[in-house]
């Protein structure tokens, strides 16, 4: 299965003599990618896990091991190599120095991993200016429709309704509606998706919830009460999509403000879900207010609405990320509401600029108040998008309806 980070990934304008780190959620396709490319340049032999017990105990034999290997493969043009879980080891950032520093004429260095390898990216070191991070979410329509012909390059489009309109009407959604149906079942995780068997979706599941809470969770943090945080994963579901009240939760929880916050911490670390903050035109204000949370395995939520809604929410991330990855600026995806609690369920803002409105509906053909209102007022466009929705349509105000079919396939 093709992803469409590889479209951009080792783009030689921006990482020619950089190291990639590329994260994401466990068992998102990492690993399967970086295989992938180093197959495609006959390299299988300078794939490095480091969760592999035969390359630490050739590490602890001859730490110079793998450069051995790079040093036969070197035929004047970059070596392909990749490290994977690498961040499991206890020196591994003066293990990547000291590899990159003495050898980056000769190789393209990929560097894979999940929850530390995040944090590390996030805290700056002695690697910085040496690499470039970039994020694998789970598959995207593009992915599971196996099409990237629409996929958008840049947010130009996205600032002009009426051309995003006659981009979005080219998407024949006959055929991108039953991928899109696939991924709103079985979660954008490529296995269950793949394997699209309710009873072997049931069993990953529960697998996967079990590898994050009890192992990385403990990886990670020195957590004595696991079943507190258990219990908070419980109640998160029914939270996607409101803002998010840290109160009511300890409440629930019956533990300290400081703890839920932890814990929540740690759960956007070990990539089980996201929040996104509320737009406003003063920054310390947007830092103050509630954020919305959101999953990444959006199949985990019951409600098919609350699950359309999630799935949106990570198509519109994984887009930011790649514009800004990509060097186009500083994209995020926030959502947007006055104390009127009129609200909007996202806003593409680049450089604190907001660019478009968006909203998720399963059904309906009728633009939202709030949206128009806020559109109206920041002059941009709205998009609501909508699952049960067979044609665009253009309304006044810079309103469009847009089939989900055919929007996510422009999203990417």
């Amino acid at each position: 299965m093709e992803r469409l980070v590889a479209r951009y990934l080792f783009d030689p304008e921006m990482a020619a003599d950089k190291m990639i780190f590329l994260t994401g959620p466990r068992q998102v396709g990492k690993t399967t990618f970086a295989r992938n490319w180093l197959d495609s340049a006959g390299c299988s032999d300078t794939y490095f896990n480091w969760d592999d017990p035969a390359v630490l105990a050739e590490y602890r034999r001859n730490p110079l091991f793998f450069k051995n290997i790079v040093e036969e493969r070197y035929k004047g043009g970059p070596v392909p190599v990749v490290f994977d879980e690498i961040h499991k080891q206890k020196n591994w950032r003066d293990i990547l120095k000291g590899f990159y520093d003495s050898n980056r004429e000769k190789i393209r260095l990929l560097v894979t991993g999940s929850s530390r390898l995040g944090m590390y990216r996030k805290s700056g070191d002695s690697l910085v200016g040496r690499y470039f991070s970039y994020r694998m979410f789970p598959l995207g329509l593009p992915e599971a429709a196996a099409d990237f012909s629409f996929v958008l390059d840049d947010d130009l489009l996205i600032e002009n309704g009426d051309s995003l309109l006659r981009e979005a009407r080219k998407v024949d959604t006959d055929k991108t509606r039953e991928a899109l149906d696939g991924l709103i079942r079985f979660g954008g995780f490529p296995e269950p998706f793949l394997k699209a068997s309710p009873k072997f979706h049931r069993r990953w599941q529960t697998d996967y919830s079990t590898l994050l809470t009890k192992e990385d969770v403990r990886d990670l943090s020195r957590i004595a009460d696991i079943r507190g945080l258990e219990h908070l994963v419980e109640l998160l579901p029914s939270k996607v999509g409101s803002p998010l009240s840290v109160n009511s939760l300890r409440e629930d929880l019956n533990c300290h403000h400081s703890t839920v916050v932890k814990w929540i911490d740690i759960l956007k670390e070990v990539y089980l879900v996201f929040t996104i903050r509320p737009w406003h035109r003063q920054i310390r204000r947007s830092l103050k207010k509630e954020p919305k949370l959101y999953f990444y395995d959006w199949s985990l939520l019951p409600e098919t609405g609350t699950r359309f809604e999630n799935l949106v929410a990570v198509s519109l991330m994984r887009m930011a990320a790649r514009f800004t990855e990509t060097g186009l600026g500083i994209f995020e995806v926030m959502y947007i509401r006055d104390t009127a609690k009129r609200e909007v369920d996202f806003v593409l803002v680049k450089d604190n600029k907001p660019l478009a409105l968006f909203e998720a509906k399963e059904s309906g053909r009728e633009i939202a108040p709030a949206i128009r209102h806020f559109g109206r007022m920041l002059k941009i466009p709205c998009y609501q998008i909508v699952r049960d929705l067979e044609r665009a349509e253009a309304f006044p105000d810079d309103c469009f309806l847009l089939p989900a079919a055919s929007f996510l396939m422009l999203a990417g």
